[in-house]
């Protein structure tokens, strides 16, 4: 027996099937984790269809054991049937099959939260259930460490729990995103205070070691919990999802005819806008410089009412050139991206989004096609991240933006896309999850001594 085998207990709201970019870093490490020769078990919840959307295939290996726990009354149970997530079957729910009802109800959960943060989760009602499974769990085998991903705050709450009931189980907390402190759904009042003592309780002389995706996410975890670890472990890529990486990168890509700009991913009114990029290239056309033809920017997201909603006030559509394809399957999205010149990233230049570095980034590094970040500058961990490996750019100045358009017209190319292949490698995902492993071995060597 594998002397460094390690035993793993996954706590996650996110997981497969769900066709949603958190479920990749904890499936990935997941996978990656077995397929190093450890034992996961991931504890997550029951997938309703509220869930969605669904269809993003696991692919997991047989060292992967998922453990669904209801956190539903058995009474509303029924009424969340799903059959697309217990076959496989791939579901896409976009605006304009959203019933109004629906679309209205989001909007007012949306508003609510820029007060009360993260308070009054419906994943709160999976923390009794989850907690139970998970003691199960413990009993009928020995682990070596829990690891829990939030959001939500369910997640942690569990792990804490459990870490409570087994101290010398080591606990892994890991921050995709801030909880108290987020820039999307930060509290405010006495909900910021709330929220505060209900994280400082969840982790404070419980966790072994913080997870985080960024540097400034890792200096406000920091100075919040200045007694505990924090370790900077970036989202990345499966290198087995992009087999020719490398390949992709060192092929220097060409323009053709037309421009096509490819955005896949969540809109967020007033964070994730647009509108800078829709302006210099309706500037271009109005003036003449470009063909109306000659320019095409995709948008493949599920937020089709936002986007709509900022086309229409601003007029951004007056030449067609912008299209709405919907919220469509994993590889149909990878595949448009390989077929585009230029990828687009959307993110909130606001100090507090300044840490910010979504998986999305990591699967645009490694597609062979140049980034342009707009809302963001090289002070911002993804535009940092994007400049340092040499695979995008940043502005969020539409006269800027349409001299970056206008030489790349010019000279068939993006002249400042050179991507450094040997920065992008450190973040594959099995490099990060072995990195995970080399740290719970060094706390466990200390502990002994």
């Amino acid at each position: 027996m594998n002397e460094t085998k390690k035993k793993i207990l996954l706590v996650s709201c996110f997981f497969y099937p769900q066709n949603r970019i958190p479920v990749l870093r904890i499936g990935q490490w997941a996978k990656c984790w077995a397929s190093q020769g450890h034992s996961v078990t991931v504890l997550t919840t029951k997938k309703y269809s509220f869930m969605g959307p669904f269809g993003l295939e696991a692919d997991l290996p047989p060292g992967v054991t998922v453990v669904e726990v209801p956190s539903l009354p058995t009474w509303l149970q029924s009424r969340m049937k799903n059959p697309a997530a217990k076959t496989g079957q791939q579901t896409f729910t976009t605006a304009s099959t959203k019933a109004p009802a629906e679309t209205g109800l989001k909007k007012r959960i949306r508003v609510l939260r820029q007060y009360i943060g993260s308070m009054l989760d419906i994943n709160d009602l999976w923390i009794s259930p989850a907690y139970h499974a998970g003691m199960r769990l413990l009993a009928e085998d020995h682990y070596d460490v829990i690891v829990s991903s939030y959001s939500p705050p369910a997640t942690h709450v569990v792990a804490s729990k459990l870490k409570r009931q087994h101290p010398n189980l080591v606990w892994f907390a890991d921050f995709r995103d801030l909880w108290v402190n987020n820039h999307i759904t930060s509290a405010k009042g006495i909900f910021k205070t709330l929220e505060n003592i209900k994280e400082r309780r969840t982790l404070g002389g419980l966790a072994d070691a913080i997870i985080t995706v960024s540097k400034p996410l890792a200096v406000d975890l920091q100075s919040r919990y200045p007694a505990l670890p924090v370790w900077v472990i970036e989202n990345g890529f499966d290198p087995q999802e992009f087999p020719t990486w490398m390949e992709s990168l060192s092929a220097a890509p060409q323009l053709a005819d037309c421009i096509t700009i490819c955005y896949a991913g969540t809109i967020y009114p007033n964070r994730r806008d647009p509108t800078p990029l829709f302006n210099a290239v309706n500037e271009l056309i109005d003036a003449g410089l470009i063909s109306a033809d000659k320019v095409s920017i995709e948008f493949y997201s599920q937020n089709e009412r936002e986007l709509n909603e900022i086309i229409e006030r601003t007029c951004a559509n007056r030449h067609n050139i912008i299209k709405i394809k919907g919220f469509v399957s994993r590889q149909t999205s990878l595949e448009a991206q390989r077929k585009s010149n230029l990828l687009l990233l959307l993110e909130s230049g606001e100090p507090e989004a300044k840490g910010m570095l979504t998986g999305k980034v990591f699967e645009y590094m490694v597609s062979g096609i140049p980034i342009l970040a707009v809302g963001i500058d090289n002070t911002h961990a993804a535009g940092e991240l994007l400049e340092k490996t040499g695979t995008g750019f940043c502005s969020n100045d539409p006269q800027e933006l349409k001299k970056l358009l206008l030489a790349a017209i010019a000279s068939n190319q993006f002249s400042f896309y050179k991507p450094h292949k040997d920065l992008i490698a450190k973040y594959a995902r099995d490099k990060q999850a072995q990195s995970i492993i080399e740290r719970l071995t060094a706390l466990q060597g200390a502990a002994i001594c």
